[in-house]
C-alpha cells in the first residue's frame, strides 16, 4: 500500500484537499469549485495496457483528439475545458506501451495549452516497473527497441535505459490518485485501513510519507498485494463495499472511480456502476483484447451538488460510456 508522484502539477495539491487528507505530491486535488470553474466534462479511462490504436480510436471518436493528413494525433484545440483522468496501467499487455506513454505525455502538454487537462495515474504495472526496471516485460523491451531512435536508447535497451528516458520520466511524474471534487480516482481504489477515522487518516499520511523516499524506494510499498493500486476483488461482497464507502466518507470522499479488475461488479469488459450509486469501475478488458475499450463521460453541470459530486440523479447514473464509435450508452448497473 502507499504512494506515488505528481503529474504536471498545475494546481497545488494543498488547495481544497478533502477533509483530513494531508497535502501531498502523491496525489492531485481539484476541488468541486475549481472543477466547476475550469471544466465542462470529466472523462476517464483505465487499463489501456499498450493498446495505442484502441486509445487513439476512443479519443478520436470522442472528438478529444484529431488526426492530420499524415495520421499524426494531437489534442483537438477546439476541445477546451475537458478533464481526462487515465486511471493506471497504461503499459504492458499490448505491443505499444512506449507509444501509449509518449502519446499521453504529448497530449498532456497539448491539452493544457488548449485550456483542458489530462491526469495520468499510476497503476500496479507502472509501480512494478519503477520499483525495479530490470523486471521489464519482454514485450515492453521489444517496444523500447523499436522506439530507441525517438527515445535516444542504445541498440539493445534494458529496463534501466528505458527508466532513464522520456518514458521513465513521464511514469515518475504520475501520482497515485486524484481527488476530484468529492470523488477519488485510483487504480485499485482500496484503502488498507481499519474502519475508523484515525486509521484512515494515518493511512493517507503513510502514503504521503512514502513519497518522500528516494528513487525506486517510493514505489516498493505499492507492490503490496493490498495497496491502493494492487488490491484485487475487495469489491466482491456488498458488505466490503459498504465498509470502503464508510472509510472514504471519513476523508470527505463519497464516490470512487477505479480500474484494475475487468470483471468487477459482475459486469465484465464494460464500464459499470455499483447498485448503490457511489462506485464506478472502468477496466473493460483491453489488456487481453476482450474489448476495444470505453471512456467514462460525465457532464460537470449535472454532477455538482454544492461542494460535492453525485453519481446518480433520480436513481439513474449521471455519467455515460463513450464507445469506440463515439456512441454514448448508459452505464451497466
Amino acid at each position: 500500500m502507499r504512494a506515488a508522484a505528481a503529474v504536471v502539477v498545475l494546481v497545488s495539491a494543498a488547495a481544497a484537499a478533502p477533509a483530513r487528507a494531508p497535502p501531498s505530491a502523491a496525489w492531485v486535488t481539484i476541488s468541486t469549485e475549481e472543477l466547476r470553474a475550469s471544466f465542462d466534462v470529466v472523462w476517464a479511462v483505465s487499463d489501456v495496457h499498450g493498446r495505442l490504436e484502441d486509445l487513439d480510436q476512443l479519443l478520436t471518436a470522442a472528438n478529444l483528439v484529431e488526426r492530420d493528413s499524415s495520421g499524426n494525433v494531437a489534442w483537438n484545440r477546439a476541445r477546451r475545458r475537458q478533464l481526462l483522468v487515465v486511471v493506471g496501467d497504461s503499459i504492458d499487455g499490448g505491443r505499444e506501451s512506449v507509444g501509449v506513454v509518449l502519446r499521453l505525455d504529448r497530449l498532456t502538454q497539448q491539452a493544457f495549452s488548449a485550456g483542458s487537462r489530462i491526469l495520468v495515474l499510476l497503476g500496479n504495472h507502472e509501480a512494478a516497473f519503477l520499483a525495479n526496471p530490470s523486471t521489464a516485460e519482454r514485450r515492453l523491451l521489444s517496444d523500447a527497441h523499436r522506439s530507441r531512435g525517438e527515445l535516444g536508447l542504445p541498440r539493445h535497451p534494458t529496463g534501466e535505459h528505458l527508466a532513464d528516458s522520456e518514458f521513465g520520466r513521464f511514469l515518475r511524474a504520475m501520482p497515485v490518485a486524484a481527488f476530484v471534487g468529492s470523488w477519488l480516482f485510483a487504480h485499485s481504489g482500496y484503502l488498507d485501513a481499519k474502519d475508523d477515522r484515525a486509521a484512515v487518516e494515518s493511512y493517507l499520511a503513510g502514503l504521503a510519507s512514502d513519497w518522500s523516499r528516494p528513487g525506486n524506494e517510493r514505489y516498493r510499498a505499492l507492490l503490496d498485494r493490498e495497496s491502493i493500486v494492487s488490491a484485487h476483488n475487495w469489491w466482491k461482497r456488498r458488505s466490503q463495499r459498504s465498509r470502503m464507502r464508510a472509510r472514504l466518507a471519513m476523508v470527505g470522499v463519497d464516490g470512487l472511480v477505479f480500474g484494475h479488475d475487468p470483471d468487477a461488479l459482475g459486469f465484465p469488459d464494460t464500464i459499470a456502476m455499483d447498485p448503490d450509486g457511489w462506485l464506478i469501475k472502468l477496466d473493460t478488458g483491453l489488456k487481453a483484447g476482450r474489448s476495444r475499450g470505453m471512456l467514462l463521460r460525465c457532464d460537470v453541470a449535472r454532477l455538482t451538488r454544492g461542494s460535492t459530486l453525485a453519481m446518480i440523479d433520480g436513481g439513474n447514473p449521471i455519467c455515460q460510456s463513450s464507445t469506440p464509435t463515439g456512441a454514448l450508452t448508459n452505464l451497466s448497473r
